[in-house]
């Protein structure tokens, strides 16, 4: 932001004792300085609700990690092509195949995972289960559970900066319309003083 920018928006936000101002001029200043306010305010309010975020998801974290375990799956059927794959789905890497796998305890199952497209049977593909034994997604991580914090609490300032913005402009766009009607009004009056007509 320039210094001319910055000088601009001080004149507005804080008319003074500006003759020309008129009362629409500091109205715009006082929802300008209102912004602002509300703007630098929510910076520790979201901070604490990104902490909270991240104190949820570290709990999830740890019962992840100790739920989840990650075995080894063997494909017992070649994986689909990827030619026979719709434009949709080509867009992803991978695509289901029947596999075996066997969980910590010995217990040996069956069932569908992800595998590249044109995986051939007896590929042997690293998986994730779930306590049940049923393929899951892999475990969050603290630094996955950092991300999603720091994601909500940047998501959630900038909704509460958005909707004062969203204000300010509203308050401008309205005391512009006034202003305009009001010189329209005036030049109504003169306008046949000015012209003769």
């Amino acid at each position: 932001m320039t210094a001319n920018t910055m000088s601009r928006l001080l004149r507005q936000a804080f008319p003074g004792h500006n003759p020309l101002a008129a009362f629409g001029d500091r109205a715009e200043g006082a929802v300008l300085v209102l912004a602002g306010v509300v703007a630098l305010l929510a910076v520790p309010v979201t901070a604490a609700i990104g902490s909270d975020v991240y104190a949820t998801h570290e709990s999830r974290v740890a019962v992840e990690q100790r739920t989840r375990s990650h075995v080894d799956a063997v494909l017992v059927e070649d994986a689909p092509s990827m030619d026979g794959a719709a434009s949709s789905e080509a867009l992803i890497e991978t695509t289901d195949a029947i596999a075996t796998w066997r969980m910590p305890d010995g217990v040996e199952r069956k069932g569908v995972v992800r595998a590249p497209y044109g995986a051939e049977a007896g590929t042997t593909l690293r998986i994730w289960v779930d306590p049940g034994g049923e393929p899951t997604e892999p475990p969050m991580t603290n630094q996955g559970a950092l991300f999603n914090a720091i994601f909500s609490a940047l998501v959630l300032w900038g909704l509460v900066a958005g909707a004062m913005a969203a204000l300010f402009g509203l308050v401008r766009f309205v005391h512009m319309r006034i202003r305009l009607r009001w010189w329209q009004l005036e030049w109504e009056l003169t306008a046949p003083d000015w012209t003769g007509r």
